[in-house]
């Protein structure tokens, strides 16, 4: 068992006890479900989160775990409707506006994820660790939307912040591809690559410009 999973376990259980001896122990209860979410169990979550809700219908903490354990159960709409009660309580939050933008991102509905992603990005100070998350969920929004140059910027902000992560340049690698700027393309799935070298669909990209570019040179 991966260590990381073990720890998490041995965390619930302690979760759990201390839940048994203080059953309002809000804290614990919010802690307990943020496990079980990372275990994979989001029904467990959800239920320890809904009950929670009603108890504490004022806590947004709860509200924005109840929405992403509604997002790990493919329920966008029911996360949508979490986001935006948490948001009734924290106006223009910036995680909670970032949460709200993932669960319309899910249900496809591109122009108010990025209205979503846009507000947060105004709230967000400069050095947030939010900022790199915000920027490459604007980019993947406007990917989708199908505004490619739009989307390479936002990636490349994002990798400006955090140019170790392979998943920000494996997006800004893809959307130069798309757009048929390769030596772009070619450089940060390069980079990609150099990061993630178990990750197949990234190699699998490298290599998929790498042919176009020995294309487009013997052509």
């Amino acid at each position: 068992m991966p260590p990381d999973r073990k720890e998490l376990e041995n965390t619930a259980l302690l979760l759990e006890e201390r839940i048994r001896e203080a059953p309002e122990d809000r804290v614990s209860i919010n802690n307990l479900a943020c496990c079980r979410l990372g275990l994979g169990r989001p029904a467990e979550a959800m239920q320890l989160l809904e009950e929670a809700a009603a108890r504490w219908p004022e806590d947004p903490c709860l509200l924005n775990n109840l929405g992403f354990a509604h997002l790990k159960a493919a329920q966008a709409s029911q996360a949508e409707e979490d986001f935006r009660k948490a948001l009734s309580i924290l106006e223009g939050d910036p995680e909670t506006l970032n949460n709200l933008g993932l669960a319309l991102s899910a249900q496809n509905r591109w122009p108010e994820a990025l209205e979503s992603y846009r507000k947060a990005l105004t709230g967000t100070p400069p050095g947030s660790p939010l900022l790199v998350d915000l920027l490459n969920n604007l980019g993947c929004a406007y990917r989708d939307l199908g505004t490619l140059p739009e989307a390479a910027s936002a990636f490349r902000q994002a990798l400006a912040l955090s140019p170790m992560d392979p998943e920000i340049a494996n997006n800004l690698g893809c959307t130069h591809l798309a757009l048929g700027d390769l030596p772009e393309a070619l450089a940060a799935l390069t980079g990609a690559a150099r990061l993630a070298h178990q990750d197949e669909a990234i190699q699998e990209n490298l290599r998929r410009c790498q042919a176009r570019t020995d294309g487009e040179t013997t052509s």
